[in-house]
């Protein structure tokens, strides 16, 4: 996919790499989930960094930024959850 952009620049994300490395990193995040612990210091600081390193990956493309808001906004709730369950 192609988006212009309005200065004129291009931005080219290729979807099918972009949501293999979702699954990926989703696969990853429950196996550190396990190793560091939900609720662990450790596993919110790998999920941030991770997740910037993805944005990063894909040049802050605007969907990479909301696939990877929302799967923080996704942990954060089931976070919640645990807790208050």
């Amino acid at each position: 996919m192609i988006l212009k952009l309005e200065s004129g620049k291009v931005r080219i994300i290729d979807y099918e790499k972009f949501f293999n490395d979702v699954k990926n990193w989703i696969l990853e995040c429950n196996s550190q989930a396990i190793k560091l612990g939900f609720g662990n210091d450790d596993f919110w600081n790998w999920v941030v960094n991770s997740l910037g390193e993805l944005s990063t990956k894909y040049n802050s493309h605007p969907l990479v930024m909301k696939q990877t808001n929302m799967l923080l906004d996704w942990l954060e709730d089931t976070w919640e959850e645990v807790k208050n369950g």
